[in-house]
């Protein structure tokens, strides 16, 4: 029985060498010194002998260029692999087969972008491949380098990976965090094979052929298909019929996980699918859909939210500021981790008051006579029946409910910005009479706080002239230089403040928190 699967294993090999060198011998090979130069009006590329796919360079935005590889006949022409995808080249840039056999992407200064990691040997030629496989190979078609081993965030099929593990990052450090969803393989040696039924399997390393990963059984008929890791970190495999007309789009055949919002662990330091201060619903196609409370604006994508108001001082002051603040309330919405503090059998009244008096809760959940209390930034927002959350906002200092109008008796400034810069030099040279003015913020801080505020514009009739202005713009500066970076207000509020279209707190003393 044994010498019978040796003898069927040797006639699977020679079947497949055989279909191997059959396709290699209809590829279009790349000789050495050959090159491609980025142009928007260019069209080299060198394409798979199918035509089906295309590699060279694709304009992203204008004058900025990935090298990549696509579906050529389709009207997307979507890409499913590129070499430089987060430092796109500008014109005139060059991808070269070198005579040495190496890829290298050259920028107009002769900067090496990037090159391909050869295999050891002596690479002959390059080509592309039906596949959507790039490679490069020797004189007897030994592949020392292919696209199909450095994947940017799609799969192909027959491209094969390692253990199938989805892990959170360290954005933008190059480094793991946590694992939010796998296929149980991670301490075990498997494969990932993608075939052309449409079939996701796992291989084991002794041969064994775990169930596929999505059980929606083969395709019927012929398919374009690509397994792509999405920018909201859900897989999803899509398939296109060969035979589609031109009106025909990307369908979507399954996904994991699947449901992104619940995926990410209580031990993941992010923010979690939708950023910090945010919380994310989901659709029936799994897909992911950012909000922000009430009270905070979205800083775009997956960046999360921002306060539309000045954050709870923590300092002397911050009882008294406690009364600026009340409640939105939110129903069907949770973050349900990172508690700072939880306290169990007390009333809903009292875990009000308890953030509300707390410079460092920003959000309260209340469920159950237990009091889940939030610091500033919040994550994992999310979507779940039965919660409710009570977001922390200061009050009579939310952005006006339309950002373009003008505050009464101030002239439209839509076509202009001003900018208030108070630097905490710790020497200036100007020529003072008082030491006090020798430390620029420390003195402006004490003008405001004496209702002096015309010594600093001594000399400036314009500006003396309009003092509750001036006041503005010194109040909004001192937040601004706020040595304690949580207290210093987003631009978006600043250019609010500026306006008067935000009511501007009292500052508290900018050097305090390292005193």
């Amino acid at each position: 029985m044994a010498s019978c699967r040796f003898l069927l294993l040797i006639i699977i090999i020679i079947i497949i060498t055989t279909i191997v060198k059959g396709q290699e011998s209809r590829n279009r090979n790349v000789t050495l010194r050959s090159s491609i130069v980025a142009n928007a009006d260019s069209n080299s590329t060198w394409k798979s002998p199918s035509g089906e796919f295309a590699f060279g360079f694709r304009e992203v935005s204008p004058g900025a260029f990935l090298l990549a590889i696509w579906f050529d006949q389709l009207t997307d022409k979507i890409l499913v692999w590129s070499a430089n995808r987060d430092e796109p080249v500008p014109t005139g840039s060059t991808l070269q087969l070198s005579a040495d056999g190496t890829l290298e992407l050259i920028d107009p200064t002769r900067r090496q972008v990037w090159a391909s990691q050869n295999r050891p040997g002596t690479v002959a030629y390059a080509a592309m491949l039906n596949t959507g496989n790039l490679v490069l190979a020797s004189n007897t078609s030994a592949i020392l380098w292919q696209s199909f081993d450095s994947p940017t965030d799609t799969l192909l099929p027959t491209q094969a990976d390692g253990n199938l593990v989805l892990l959170t990052r360290s954005y933008p450090l190059d480094e793991n965090v946590d694992t939010y969803w796998s296929s149980e393989t991670r301490d075990t040696i498997f494969q990932l094979i993608f075939n052309n039924s449409g079939n996701i399997n796992l291989i084991q390393q002794n041969g064994t052929i775990l169930p596929p990963l999505f059980n929606r059984g083969p395709l019927a008929g012929q398919f374009y298909q690509r397994l792509v890791l999405e920018q909201d970190g859900v897989l999803r495999h899509y398939v296109y019929p060969q035979s589609a007309d031109s009106s025909s789009a990307w369908s979507l055949r399954d996904f994991e996980p699947s449901n992104i919002c619940r995926a990410v662990r209580k031990e993941d330091m992010g923010g979690g699918p939708c950023g910090f201060n945010s919380y994310c619903s989901i659709t029936a196609e799994g897909r992911s859909t950012c909000h922000c409370p009430s009270g905070y604006y979205p800083k775009g994508g997956f960046s999360g939210c921002a306060p539309e108001f000045v954050q709870h001082r923590c300092d002397r002051q911050q009882a008294q500021d406690a009364q600026s603040f009340t409640f939105n309330e939110m129903s069907g919405v949770n973050w349900p981790h990172k508690d700072y503090a939880i306290f169990r059998d007390v009333e809903e009244a009292w875990c009000r008051q308890a953030c509300l008096s707390d410079c460092l809760c920003a959000l309260v959940i209340f469920s159950n006579r237990v009091c889940y209390m939030k610091p500033y930034p919040f994550s994992n927002g999310r979507e779940e029946d039965g919660a409710k959350a009570m977001i922390k906002v200061r009050m009579n200092n939310t952005l006006a409910s339309n950002p373009d109008t003008t505050a009464p008796g101030r002239e439209n400034s839509k076509s202009s910005s001003t900018t208030v810069t108070l630097s905490a030099l710790r020497s200036y040279e100007a020529d003072v009479e008082d030491e006090g003015e020798a430390v620029l913020a420390d003195w402006a801080y004490d003008c405001y706080q004496q209702g002096a505020l015309d010594l600093l514009v001594a000399g400036d009739e314009e500006a003396r002239s309009d003092m509750k202005t001036l006041e503005i713009y010194v109040k909004t500066a001192i937040w601004c230089i706020q040595e304690d970076p949580t207290l210093r207000p987003h631009m978006n509020i600043v250019m609010h403040m500026l306006q008067g279209s935000i009511q501007v707190p009292t500052p508290p003393d900018p050097t305090a928190f390292v005193r």
